[in-house]
């Protein structure tokens, strides 16, 4: 009896065990159900507004949509951080090349405004130069019900883009104030976080972040001019120098200057064809002039050659 009631319930669990493997493997055959959770792409994902996220666009405030603005900003910030209605309006009417909504449908669902200004001083800040060589950004907000959709990155990146385009050289870099737990965000988008702030605005520390802006292009009357150079002394001899080349550079295309350095490799990326800067200048003399300050040509390490560059097929454009 015991052997029969045995085999009765083992018979009974090989059952119940064939079924949950034949019902997962008919499970397994059906079609993936469409509301799965998909990864966020600006390229295709649609986020629970039904919204393709590579469709919304950027356009200028005008005086009209400072009202909306004004009410993202206020829900977007604390009372004693946020700004107020006229400074946003002093910003669109002021400094309007610096103001940038991202619009859904013809909706705005969130901004970025900026100031010029020559400080990075809290009441500088608070009006516009027009000659200032830093940007200083006050806003990057989105409405609360469309966050957390990739909208903030792109929305700044735009923002960037378009200042680094249209910047004549006169804008040196781009700054602002953030706190500790969006370090990580705008540092993603090409800032450097220089320390904490002795600026007091509202509650809680802020941090100054900056980003450098370089030309990429000539100005008008300008022309390329491309320096070779091969090293005629040893490499320990040159190496102190070859570091002032390159702090060198990096202060010229701070102030303004238009160029790039670099050295030629083999088939391998192996160093050994010499030096190459492009560099933008109006006259081969000016050019000269300014390769003669290289620290690698004013130290004589280096035999060079400099060279007007005349484009046939396509252009340069520094990064």
């Amino acid at each position: 009896m015991r052997l029969y009631m045995y085999a009765v319930v083992e018979g009974l669990w090989s059952f119940i065990l064939i079924t949950i493997i034949l019902r997962t493997r008919a499970l397994s055959t059906l079609p993936k159900q469409v509301s799965r959770p998909k990864p966020c792409s600006m390229a295709s994902s649609v986020d629970d507004h039904g919204i393709q996220l590579g469709d919304f666009h950027y356009q200028q405030p005008s005086c009209k949509d400072i009202s909306t603005c004004f009410k993202i900003e206020s829900n977007s910030y604390p009372s004693d951080e946020a700004a107020s209605f006229e400074s946003l309006q002093y910003r669109q009417e002021k400094a309007l090349p610096y103001f940038l909504c991202a619009l859904v449908d013809d909706k705005i669902v969130g901004f970025i405004c900026a100031t010029r200004t020559n400080q990075f001083e809290e009441e500088s800040m608070s009006t516009h130069d027009n000659d200032g060589k830093l940007l200083a950004i006050h806003s990057v907000v989105v409405e609360e019900s469309y966050r957390r959709k990739g909208i903030a990155t792109a929305m700044l990146k735009a923002y960037l883009d378009k200042v680094q385009r249209e910047n004549n050289g006169s804008i040196q870099a781009i700054v602002l104030l953030a706190k500790e737990h969006l370090l990580g965000f705008y540092v993603k988008c090409g800032f450097v976080a220089n320390r904490a702030s002795p600026i007091i605005h509202g509650q809680g520390l802020w941090f100054e972040l900056e980003k450098t802006l370089v030309r990429t292009t000539l100005d008008e009357g300008e022309s390329w001019f491309c320096k070779t150079e091969q090293f005629k002394k040893p490499y320990p001899e040159v190496k102190p120098y070859l570091e002032e080349h390159k702090l060198w550079v990096l202060d010229m295309r701070k102030s303004g200057h238009c160029m790039t350095s670099g050295y030629r490799v083999d088939e391998k990326g192996r160093p050994g064809g010499g030096g190459l800067m492009f560099l933008a200048a109006k006259t081969y003399d000016e050019a000269q002039s300014i390769v003669l300050k290289d620290p690698l040509v004013a130290n004589d390490c280096v035999d060079w050659v400099l060279n007007g560059w005349n484009r046939q097929v396509g252009d340069i454009e520094i990064r």
